[in-house]
């Protein structure tokens, strides 16, 4: 279980330096040796760049080409964006922060820099359906860069369910027959968009209002009636797959890895509805004064098919660079579900950018059902 604990710290913004060496270990990587560098007296290093990150993506493995020139940046972290967003507004400075596309407009109200698009050599080499979203831009000019991306599903037992690939759906979790065996995520990032697909709200199931609102609402308060629990992490969820005390779970893309090690009969979802994903990438954000070539070099270090390829071993994530995966051995593509990642971006619901407002009206609604009203 120490899998499940590290990959959930991860995917939470909480994992070590220590943390990050293990998991490599353990999915077969050989993390990278990095030379002291010789550099001339007036020369700057690493530790010129601040990097303001989740806790665990300080990895050097995941800009390798700076780190061998120039040596490691220094490091701040949190744990949510929101926090981070925060933190910039009190005033913190920092050269390169690690945005998801969804909070790219918050992000823009604290002082991000536009970067040069001719000075990003692996853009082109970015996955097309996710290299341009419409909210990286701000009057023409680029304020963001993706480099990873991941898949939301669920996780169903084959030996303790009915459940067939040809009835996969969101709509499970809706669904009597499973009452008191299945569990979620204890937010509204999953318990609407959820419901919404499951509904139809197939345009933008993140954005519910109206009458499309009041269809989510009726599905949430259904599923607390049948929900074994909420969870906030996901090793809960994992513990309770593996023990078999739930059968079906919400569950990002880092669980695939965990369950086949445990050893159990499961299946990763492709729900007819399809997949929710997100993307996250760099920006340039508040500092002045930093030389542009340490930021550009470190943006494109993460960017690398290398960098990626760490991504896909290390974190069960996708990397944004098409030519991370002839990097990656075609067995632990499929293990994480990455082999067809292309088609299966396409076919997926890229979180999206949710209004203050109506974000906290989704709030205040599931903390009522929650509560039982």
């Amino acid at each position: 279980m120490k899998l499940v604990r590290t990959i959930d710290r991860i995917a939470q913004g909480k994992a070590t330096r220590r943390e990050i060496g293990e998991i490599a270990a353990l999915a077969g990587v050989v993390p990278l040796a990095f030379p002291v560098v010789a550099r001339p007296a007036a020369a700057q290093s690493g530790e010129d760049l601040m990097y303001f990150t989740w806790g665990g993506f300080e990895a050097p493995e995941l800009f390798p080409a700076f780190a061998e020139k120039w040596g490691e940046p220094s490091t701040s972290f949190y744990g949510d964006e929101y926090e981070a967003i925060e933190k910039l507004r009190a005033g913190f400075e920092a050269d390169v922060v690690c945005p998801c596309i969804d909070v790219m407009p918050n992000w823009m109200r604290v002082g991000l820099q536009p970067l040069d698009e001719s000075r990003l050599i692996y853009l082109e080499d970015t996955f097309e359906s996710i290299r341009s979203p419409a909210a990286a831009f701000d009057k023409g000019e680029r304020y963001y860069t993706p480099t990873y991306y991941g898949f939301t599903s669920f996780v169903y037992r084959t030996d303790l369910t009915d459940i067939t690939p040809e009835t996969e759906s969101w709509g499970l979790f809706f669904d009597e027959t499973y009452a008191g065996r299945m569990a979620i995520w204890d937010s509204t990032d999953a318990v609407v968009p959820v419901a919404a697909l499951a509904a139809g709200i197939t345009d933008n199931p993140y954005t519910p209002d109206g009458d499309d609102l009041k269809k989510v609402e009726d599905l949430m308060r259904k599923q607390r009636d049948l929900v074994r629990f909420y969870w906030n992490e996901q090793t809960t969820a994992l513990q309770g797959i593996t023990s078999g005390e739930v059968v079906l779970s919400y569950a990002w893309s880092a669980a695939i890895p965990q369950l086949i090690e445990s050893g159990i009969a499961f299946k990763w979802a492709q729900p007819r509805e399809g997949l929710i994903s997100y993307v996250c990438g760099l920006s340039r954000a508040n500092r002045q004064g930093t030389d542009d070539e340490l930021v550009y070099d470190f943006i494109n270090a993460n960017s690398s098919p290398e960098a990626g390829a760490f991504m896909i071993d290390a974190y069960a994530l996708g990397a944004a660079n098409r030519n991370s995966y002839d990097l990656v051995d075609p067995g632990t593509l499929v293990r994480n579900g990455l082999e067809t990642p292309e088609e299966s971006l396409a076919g997926s619901h890229t979180y999206q950018f949710v209004p203050v407002d109506l974000k906290q009206r989704h709030i205040a609604l599931f903390d009522e059902i929650r509560a039982g009203f």
